[in-house]
């Protein structure tokens, strides 16, 4: 790994309709260019009640995973598809799609963890409804940085993450859909947590804006954090497009400064 990595962080608010987000996202991305990475959020295409779910979902065939590797084959970038609602069979899972740059699936990780939040106001959101659990971690080599994917409630569970740093992970994906309620609190030091007890670059881009269904506020504040754990750049609630460039000199100056992954004992 010697190269920088330039990296566009997409943050929307999508709809339940997957060809209005879809076209909106058209827009957004025309202010995108030269890069080396497009990252999307998680659900990016459709949110919404567990029946929007269940309408959206679609085999890795289908229209929106096909939407993602036109991107990327006409951006000659690779394309994080934060996450779809992938049916396989009569279940569906929460999944995160890489699209190299021909365009060509190069990974699909499915969410371990299934968020579940029981609100001040009453009001419920638990994935398991709609969605099976994966049980595989998923690393991925992008020009030769050693990624891993993961989606939005993952973030707490840091044994994922530690789990990447021990197979030599540089660079940690979490597409998220972060509610407002818990964002406000954890979500700026839960990414910063990742980053700076991995050593590792974090890409965490977010939705912002209010989830349809549920009628639940969203946080934004699409992230990306350095190995150090500074914030390179972070959005705030509104839909926007942030690029950044990840120096590798940044992992071997933090590793050298403090050399915390040669003395793990567990």
């Amino acid at each position: 790994m010697n190269a920088t990595l330039t990296i566009a962080l997409i943050q929307n608010a999508a709809g339940a309709d997957t060809a209005t987000n879809l076209h909106r996202l058209d827009t957004l991305l025309k202010h995108v260019s030269d890069v080396d990475l497009i990252a999307l959020p998680e659900v990016f295409a459709a949110r919404g009640g567990d029946d929007d779910l269940r309408r959206a979902a679609q085999p890795l065939t289908g229209d929106t995973v096909q939407w993602l590797r036109s991107l990327a084959s006409e951006r000659k970038a690779w394309v994080l598809g934060g996450s779809v609602m992938e049916l396989d069979g009569d279940r569906i899972f929460n999944t995160s799609v890489l699209i190299n740059r021909a365009g060509d699936i190069a990974a699909g990780y499915r969410k371990i963890h299934l968020f579940e939040v029981h609100l001040e106001d009453g009001k419920t959101v638990r994935e398991a409804d709609v969605y099976s659990g994966g049980d595989t971690p998923v690393m991925v080599d992008i020009e030769g940085w050693k990624c891993g994917l993961s989606i939005c409630y993952d973030l707490r569970f840091p044994e994922l993450y530690r789990h990447y740093a021990k197979h030599g992970c540089d660079l940690l994906f979490i597409p998220s859909n972060f509610t407002q309620r818990t964002g406000k609190d954890h979500w700026n030091v839960l990414v910063r947590a990742r980053a700076i007890e991995n050593q590792c670059f974090v890409i965490a881009p977010g939705q912002c804006g209010i989830m349809p269904g549920h009628e639940i506020e969203t946080h934004g504040h699409s992230m990306a954090v350095g190995p150090w754990g500074e914030v390179l750049c972070e959005a705030e609630q509104s839909e926007t497009v942030l690029v950044t460039s990840l120096d590798p000199k940044e992992l071997a100056a933090t590793r050298a400064r403090v050399p915390a992954l040669d003395h793990r004992k567990l």
